[in-house]
């Protein structure tokens, strides 16, 4: 079981970046959590997108599933290439709002499944858990389980929600976490976590590995990695291309 960072910036790219994608490996095939600017791309040097076993969302903001209205094209012509899929793809995703999930399905191209905070479903062999987090737009972290590994992907989310997150993250082998703002700059922004504040959260989960994600690109990566480092010595950051196995 594997994981690679595709892209990391939030909630724009910096140049020569992508926004949130990340390729998760698993029991049956391929995962990619979040399609956001600059994703398809890289996701295409690593895989044939037409061999995903599924896609989820976390929410539907712009830099977490801008390039899905660009997946969709590949998949659609992928089948007039002679590389037809046997079933639609799985996709999924929050429930809310409504006119936002009423726009990802496309043609036949895509089987939607659109979830609700509390939901347990199987998604290619994993066991997933979704929850609420704490954003201005209906946003899902998620946990896979499978083999006796666990991670979780906190998408977008405030401190509001801490509380939620240290629960489904309690024990997990990884953690990838957001991490836009520094709480040394006094920042603060509806819906999003300082570094500090994702440390915090993965220390009292007690997970073995955190991967911070969703950085500003006007932010010196190693000054968000310091502030968490503070709390969380171990922490990590969520490299573009880096692969991390479970």
């Amino acid at each position: 079981m594997r994981l690679t960072i595709l892209g990391r910036d939030g909630p724009y790219p910096g140049p020569g970046g992508a926004c949130a994608g990340y390729l998760l490996e698993g029991p049956e095939g391929p995962v990619l959590l979040d399609c956001g600017p600059g994703v398809v791309a890289r996701l295409r040097q690593r895989v044939d997108p037409a061999g995903l076993a599924a896609v989820f969302y976390s929410h539907y903001h712009p830099d977490h599933s801008s390039d899905h209205f660009v997946l969709r094209y590949v998949l659609d012509i992928a089948r007039y290439l002679g590389r037809p899929r046997p079933q639609p793809m799985p996709l999924y995703g929050p429930a809310r709002p409504p006119e936002l999930a009423g726009r990802m399905p496309y043609k036949d191209v895509f089987a939607p499944h659109f979830l609700e905070s509390g939901d347990r479903i199987t998604v290619a062999g994993w066991a997933v858990e979704v929850r609420a987090t704490d954003h201005p737009l209906p946003c899902l972290a998620s946990a896979w389980s499978a083999g006796g590994r666990r991670l979780v992907y906190s998408g977008d989310t405030g401190p509001e929600a801490a509380a939620q997150l240290v629960e489904l993250a309690r024990g997990a082998d990884l953690l990838l976490i957001e991490a836009s703002l520094l709480a040394r700059r006094g920042d603060r922004a509806p819906g999003h976590l300082t570094a500090r504040q994702a440390a915090e959260i993965g220390q009292a989960a007690g997970v073995k590995r955190l991967l911070l994600t969703h950085l500003l690109p006007e932010y010196d990566p190693d000054e968000v990695l310091g502030e968490a480092r503070e709390v969380f010595p171990a922490a990590q950051l969520a490299e573009p291309g880096a692969v991390f196995d479970l």
